[in-house]
């Protein structure tokens, strides 16, 4: 079960694509769509918790509530960030966000770096596929607008690294087969929504939603819940958390593909090779 990581990071990099560059078609205010999509995460949450064992340590929902406080913040600067600059050059955040959690799981799980030293080759081979990456993602395109996309993105990376690494603390080892990590994530993932509501209702104040507004957030929260329970699934299963991020910058591959279709934007298509070969490296070297 734990080998499923690679190929679940890889779909979820398809969904990533999704909800980074949704508010770029959607343009709702970032504030609105953190309220109002809980109403699409609220049905498919009863779902999971009907059919899937849910956790009752109460320090695990703690650390959900408290990450869901970090986690509303980070998604609004993320969603404006996205109306303002575009999906994909919001999507910088994403390798930052790889380097700073595998630095923090390291110090918090060094087994999860040192293993890697009994086998020099997969080391090798990871930290190749880290440099790889990084560096395709930073050239697949080059862009006016990517320093000031850079900055805005920046909290947006330590905030979600650091969720990264709070989940995978929660969740903890995967035992008794996929039903009770897919139960535990879609119960991590309620929690935060659920207090990321709260506190996007005081940071929009009182507002009288459009039909509009109401319909394409609560799509995006189904969205969400769907794609981010794999997510967390995914780093469950991972040794760490930046092993996941490796892969799932992909995602910025998928974005220009899109851009590129849709819209006529120029792109680097050797970067977006290398990209490919990046996540490839890590996946075999961590796997």
């Amino acid at each position: 079960m734990e080998h499923l990581w690679p190929l679940l990071a890889l779909v979820f990099s398809l969904c990533g694509a999704v909800i980074v560059g949704f508010n770029h078609y959607a343009q709702v205010d970032g504030a609105k769509l953190v309220v109002l999509r809980w109403l699409g995460v609220v049905p498919l949450a009863g779902i999971s918790f009907l059919l899937l064992p849910w956790p009752t340590d109460v320090l695990f929902y703690g650390l959900a509530a408290g990450m869901g406080l970090g986690l509303a913040l980070a998604d609004k600067l993320l969603f404006d960030a996205a109306a303002t600059h575009g999906g994909r050059l919001t999507a910088l955040y994403i390798p930052m966000k790889m380097l700073l959690g595998f630095a923090a799981w390291g110090m918090l799980a060094p087994a999860s770096v040192t293993m890697l030293a009994g086998e020099p080759w997969r080391g090798m081979l990871v930290l190749a596929g880290f440099a790889v990456c990084v560096y395709a993602f930073m050239h697949l395109r080059r862009n006016d607008a990517s320093k000031a996309a850079l900055v805005a993105v920046l909290p947006v990376a330590v905030l979600l690294a650091l969720g990264d690494v709070v989940a995978k603390y929660a969740l903890g080892v995967p035992q008794g087969g996929l039903g009770p990590v897919v139960g535990s994530a879609s119960a991590f993932l309620t929690v935060t929504t659920t207090v990321g509501c709260a506190v996007g209702l005081l940071m929009a104040g009182r507002f009288v939603p459009t039909r509009r507004e109401v319909v394409l957030s609560a799509l995006f929260g189904a969205i969400l819940m769907v794609s981010l329970s794999l997510f967390l699934v995914t780093l469950a299963l991972a040794p760490n958390p930046g092993y996941v991020g490796a892969i799932t910058m992909l995602s910025a591959l998928w974005l220009a593909i899109h851009g590129y279709f849709h819209h006529g934007e120029r792109t680097n298509w050797w970067s977006g090779l290398l990209l490919v070969a990046g996540a490839v490296l890590v996946a075999v070297g961590a796997a």
